[in-house]
């Protein structure tokens, strides 16, 4: 958002092997479709206030709590509860994780054991999905500086996701055109673009411009899957930027224009090749400010939009001085996002405020109830200006090697392993299905490959107080693993990060400490 230092081998042989820290997942995935539950409506996002967010369920949703709950299994311990599957109830298929990599992602490649960081973002992290800047002719023409960068981390991806039988998916998103497309050169958000001598708004050489972009970085080596025009439309900050407005005016060119102009500068060009374009990516995930700018796009050329995309910062009660967020107030807006544009591929595309267990929750919730498929950090590298774990950032960079204390030139941060507890064995294709714990503390969410063989749970318990559980009972399994993260209210260090606990036990109870993210992978 800000240009300031914002503060799987997946194979692991489940259970089959060792596990840790760095443990490894396994098998490919393919694609499905989807919607959510009641332990998904009811008790997704539940902070330690143990209020009700039942109140923002809609009918359908109503039904299956009320059905469901009353058929639970009872355990002979009333003390533990059930945590229940149901594959039969399915919802969104997943397109995949990932983060940004934009300004200081280079300094990754001046620090040593930068093989290791890599497995940390598509091997171990499984991120799939890379978000990377357009700068072409930033500098000059026909250029771009940041193609080397891009490439390395691309090169990156495609090596490790590939033991997987996976490709990696860009999106490449534009902060500012060049400046000789901008208002009076100016590469900052206040400007919007120039006009040419007739008065008229420069939207077709805007998108040759686009046009020209993806061909050099294409060339380059870099596939270019999608596309968003304008990173938060609806926000003009001093650094790079470009406004748009719904509707043109004198100062400001209209986004649907230009959004369109780019479309067919990209059919022209690319044909059936050409990057599947998503809009608005908005600063807020408010259905009605996305539709704004949507709207012209759907009334005139509704196949144009291959997703509908959106940030975090407007919408919720978040504070990044603080680094605090509240999970569950993204709650209703989530809910109105599926419900007037869920018709399309639904992608959150930037967020990094809060603490991990916060990450972990906000994740969970629009997984849930926006029933998202793609969520994407902000930052995977940023240049490392803290001192805590908890940055705002799931990689910290430094320039030099000698500068940090273990001598990498990065370090893993605790927002890196909330993501992962997602993103590594949920792959891309995998179906969301009905998830229920029957507690207004335990968010949950659970996830089933396309054959039906591997299913992955998320538990997060957002309360003070730990909970025992009999996990998924009537699920047959062959074997297993489990990931636990303690984060705590604050994380302070990795020691309680992602540890292996190996394989369910025989009578499958398991403890969900107070504030921790419990990932349950079971292979049939």
């Amino acid at each position: 958002m800000k240009r300031r230092i914002l503060s799987v081998l997946f194979a692991v042989t489940l259970i089959l092997g060792g596990c840790g820290k760095n443990s490894t997942t396994g098998q490919t995935q393919e694609n499905i479709g989807t919607d959510v539950v009641v332990d998904d409506v009811g008790n997704a996002g539940q902070e330690d206030t143990g209020a009700d967010t039942t109140d923002v369920m809609d009918e359908d949703d109503k039904e299956e709590t009320d059905g469901t709950q009353e058929e639970q299994p009872q355990t002979p311990d009333k003390s533990v509860k059930t945590y229940t599957v149901n594959p039969d109830t399915t919802f969104q298929t997943i397109g995949g994780f990932g983060c940004a990599y934009t300004w200081y992602s280079d300094w990754l490649f001046k620090g040593k054991k930068i093989d290791e960081a890599l497995d940390a973002f598509f091997q171990e992290g499984g991120m799939s999905v890379l978000r990377f800047k357009n700068e072409y002719e930033y500098d000059r023409p026909d250029y771009a500086s940041n193609a080397e960068t891009m490439k390395k981390y691309y090169d990156g991806a495609c090596e490790r996701l590939a033991k997987i039988g996976e490709k990696p998916i860009i999106l490449m998103c534009c902060w500012s055109p060049a400046t000789y497309l901008k208002e009076g050169g100016d590469r900052s958000g206040n400007a919007s673009l120039r006009k040419n001598d007739k008065g008229e708004y420069c939207y077709e050489e805007y998108g040759e411009w686009w046009a020209e972009a993806v061909e050099y970085y294409r060339n380059y080596g870099i596939a270019v899957d999608y596309v968003s025009i304008q990173n938060e439309v609806d926000f003009a900050p001093d650094y790079d930027g470009c406004t748009f407005a719904r509707e043109e005016t004198d100062t400001q060119a209209s986004y649907a224009k230009a959004y369109l102009a780019v479309y067919r500068a990209f059919r022209e060009r690319f044909g059936d090749e050409a990057p599947i374009m998503i809009a608005p990516e908005t600063m807020s995930c408010v259905a009605t400010d996305m539709l704004g700018y949507v709207r012209p796009i759907i009334d005139a050329c509704p196949e144009s939009i291959g997703g509908i995309a959106h940030h975090l910062y407007v919408g919720g009660e978040g504070d990044g001085d603080t680094n605090t967020v509240s999970p569950t107030s993204f709650v209703s807006h989530f809910m109105e996002t599926q419900q007037f544009l869920g018709e399309y591929p639904l992608w959150q595309t930037e967020y990094y405020i809060g603490h991990a267990i916060d990450t972990a929750l906000l994740i969970n919730n629009c997984l849930v109830y926006e029933r998202a498929n793609y969520y994407l950090y902000w930052s995977g590298p940023w240049a490392d200006e803290c001192s805590t774990f908890e940055n705002t950032y799931l990689c910290g960079t430094y320039w030099s090697s000698n500068d940090w204390k273990n001598d990498h030139g990065w370090r893993l941060t605790a927002d890196y392993y909330a993501m992962r507890h997602f993103s590594e064995y949920i792959r891309p294709g995998y179906v969301r299905i009905q998830s229920l714990t029957n507690d207004a503390g335990i968010a949950s969410s659970a996830y089933l490959s396309q054959d039906g063989n591997r299913m992955v749970c998320i538990l997060i318990n957002s309360t003070d107080e730990e909970r025992d559980y009999v996990i998924a009972p009537d699920r047959e399994c062959d074997s297993s693993v489990i990931f636990q993260s303690v984060f705590g209210l604050e994380c302070e260090n990795e020691d309680d990060c992602y540890q292996c606990l190996g394989a369910l036990p025989e009578d499958r109870i398991m403890t969900l400490p107070a504030y921790s993210v419990t990932t349950i992978v079971m292979n049939k």
